[in-house]
């Protein structure tokens, strides 16, 4: 490394710290970061014990687990005390929306979920135009029906994981802000009053939308942030965090005061490095910008 890039990295480090100072100073409170395990999914697929563990030792709080569905009871008991050796805990579940319909799918899923100790199951898309609407992604051009329809589902379930002490939550894509008739779907699900907000902050931006706004309009609501970053370059090849063009202090700020944030979720798509790297890196962007 020459001389201006050490100096150039010493002074976005010290600007960092100094910003990081002062958002402790505003808000004391510490808001766990977690990894959505997607940002790594290659690797936990050759070697999931080994992929955990190294998650665990750099310093990552938590994990929102994904392609989970399909285990059974014993292998949830399996992950569970392989996390709890490694002291990485399950805040979230990436689940599929045909989780969170009464029936046995759902009661298998909850018996998993309550396996593994998880805070929250995660719906991640919305329905679509199929006759049975569970299960396909929501396009703008699909009828509110549908949103209105998920809804329903989300608050429903809202209300059966409460028994066990879970919450449900629902991560964005663009569509969400995306207006059909006059009206976002962001704001349909809104209305559900237990459904809590996974705002991917970066597909939000690109989308449009401002989520210091988002979480100003429906303050309490947001559980937590997926602190995404961009805009991507030519190679589509996301920045690493800190390195884009969001406002992180105002969007920091804003989620551990109005929004309700309870953690945070690091997740990365492609970069020109390794996804363990690039997540390595980013948990030590976002410990020096925020602290």
């Amino acid at each position: 490394m020459n001389r201006s890039n050490l100096l150039s990295r010493r002074g976005f480090l010290t600007t960092a710290a100094a910003s990081a100072a002062a958002l402790r100073a505003q808000n004391p409170k510490h808001v766990p970061v977690g990894l959505l395990i997607y940002a790594v999914l290659a690797d936990w697929k050759k070697d999931f014990n080994g992929t955990l563990t190294t998650v665990a030792r750099m310093g990552y709080e938590g994990v929102e687990l994904t392609q989970y569905e399909s285990w059974t009871p014993a292998r949830a008991k399996e992950v569970r005390q392989l996390l709890d050796s490694i002291k990485l805990p399950v805040l979230a579940t990436h689940t599929e929306p045909e989780y969170f319909v009464p029936g046995d799918k759902m009661k298998a899923a909850i018996e998993l979920n309550r396996i593994l100790g998880t805070r929250t199951m995660c719906c991640v898309r919305g329905l679509g135009t199929a006759p049975t609407g569970i299960g396909y992604h929501a396009k703008a051009s699909a009828p509110n029906d549908a949103w209105r329809e998920l809804t329903d589902v989300l608050q429903s379930a809202a209300e059966t994981l409460k028994r066990d002490r879970m919450g449900c939550s629902f991560h964005n894509h663009a569509v969400e802000f995306e207006p059909v008739d006059g009206v976002k779907p962001i704001d349909l699900l809104a209305k559900a009053k237990d459904l809590l907000f996974h705002i991917d902050v970066n597909v939000a931006r690109r989308a449009g939308a401002d989520p210091v706004a988002l979480m100003k309009q429906y303050p309490g609501k947001t559980e937590s942030l997926l602190l995404t970053d961009g805009p991507a370059d030519a190679n589509r090849h996301a920045p690493v965090f800190g390195k884009g063009d969001t406002p992180w202090k105002d969007v920091f700020h804003t989620a551990e005061t109005i929004g309700g944030v309870k953690y945070y979720l690091l997740t990365h798509g492609a970069t020109e490095m390794a996804p363990l790297e690039t997540v390595k890196q980013d948990l030590q962007a976002y410990k020096a910008l925020h602290g």
